[in-house]
């Protein structure tokens, strides 16, 4: 019954919406100018400073940050060691020896933290041979050996692209991107054009499309795949998903499940690639296929970062209802306050439903610390430690 009258209130909401809607303009949907060049964040402060001021204190803005006040005290003060394990001594796409001062950027700062250092041989940076667990407070083995720009810039920066690429030796040779981090341009798209003109026109807004496609704009880098269109600059498959062409980049809008279909496994997304297969490599045991999830249906996250390929299992999502953003909104908005995930339940349903619940922490990101699952399975499984269990972190220079 409760469920019953959870949903009742939200296709009471959803109609609601519907009639407002029809009875207002209809909002304009912009589409950023193929001209348009990139801006950098701090060009929307101009006007929209209270959205840059939240966005300045999210998570997004922080994915790589450089060491100086980013770096977590806890592996400053153990870097040589915790008493179990050595802390990182090597950069992993050459193997030569370096130390914390040859550190650049860090990338993360809630769960865990990895280290960058240059890599002379490809004019890249490459990650050190260690991962730090903010909940063990011990270093763990790291082993990509892939180059940070080739690997995992598409989505730890804004307006990525690849520039020069061997396709003899299959290896990305340049890569650019205009922003370090997650920033306005990364979902709003390149902001030259809005910035000249103030119209909403020439600014593609999330809010202003359908709700599947809002949450695709999350899920182009929330997720997991295999690419063999485009190669690291060690010459592997990479895990990130640069635009089809050499020179351009994703724009917020872009429907990326029909990119290179051939050449790129997108598992949970792809007709030919469901959430049960056994995969190999990267996406080796990427879901939950046990007993439960057979009964279930529903193939719970079992790593990190794939939280897209768990929401489009979910009702929510299949029935149109909510978006990935009706729950997080990255930055605040002009008279709206920052939403809070964990309280957005009560919108739709009763007290008995909450994240804790219906979000167990089922995806490893390090040593016995799990993120949440997004599927909202009716009959979820018990989750892990998480990050909601850890402290504020502590960062070096504080």
């Amino acid at each position: 019954m409760a469920r019953h009258r959870g949903m009742v209130k939200c296709l009471a909401y959803a109609l609601v919406f519907l009639v407002s809607g029809c009875a207002t303009s209809a909002p304009v949907v912009g589409r950023v100018p193929d001209d348009a060049k990139f801006v950098g964040s701090a060009a929307c402060q101009l006007c929209h400073d209270r959205q840059y001021v939240s966005w300045r204190k999210s998570w997004h803005s922080k994915i790589v940050r450089p060491k100086t006040g980013s770096i977590l005290r806890e592996a400053v003060d153990k870097w040589a060691g915790d008493g179990t394990s050595p802390g990182p001594t090597i950069g992993n796409a050459t193997g030569k020896a370096f130390a914390l001062e040859d550190v650049q950027y860090v990338v993360g700062l809630r769960w865990k933290q990895l280290y960058l250092v240059p890599n002379d041989q490809t004019g890249n940076l490459q990650f050190m041979n260690m991962q730090f667990n903010r909940a063990s407070n011990k270093w763990e083995t790291y082993a990509q050996k892939n180059d940070w720009n080739t690997q995992c810039a598409t989505c730890h920066t804004t307006g990525y692209r690849i520039t020069a690429y061997d396709e003899q030796a299959g290896k990305t040779v340049k890569s650019e991107f205009a922003e370090m981090s997650v920033g306005c341009e990364a979902c709003h798209g390149p902001g030259s054009a809005h910035v000249a003109s103030k119209s909403k026109a020439d600014i593609f807004n999330p809010a202003d499309v359908d709700v599947m496609a809002q949450s695709k704009v999350c899920g182009y880098c929330h997720l997991r795949l295999e690419n063999e269109r485009w190669k690291t600059a060690q010459g592997n498959p990479r895990d990130d998903f640069p635009a089809p062409r050499l020179g351009e980049t994703y724009r917020p809008g872009d429907d990326w499940t029909q990119w290179y279909p051939h050449e790129v496994i997108i598992p949970g997304v792809q007709a030919g690639d469901p959430f049960d297969k056994e995969y190999a490599g990267d996406l080796k045991d990427l879901f939950k296929t046990d007993e439960h999830a057979k009964a279930t249906g529903v193939f719970e996250e079992a790593k990190h970062h794939q939280q897209y390929q768990g929401f489009i299992q979910s009702a929510h999502y299949k029935t149109g209802v909510i978006s990935c953003i009706t729950c997080h909104t990255p930055h605040a908005g002009s008279g709206k306050t920052q939403k809070v995930a964990r309280e957005t339940c009560g919108s739709c349903h009763d007290a008995s439903y909450s994240m804790d619940k219906y979000m167990p922490n089922t995806g490893l990101t390090a040593g016995n610390l799990f993120v949440r699952s997004h599927t909202f399975n009716k009959a979820p499984r018990p989750g892990g430690q998480g990050a909601g269990s850890l402290g504020p972190p502590n960062y070096y220079g504080d």
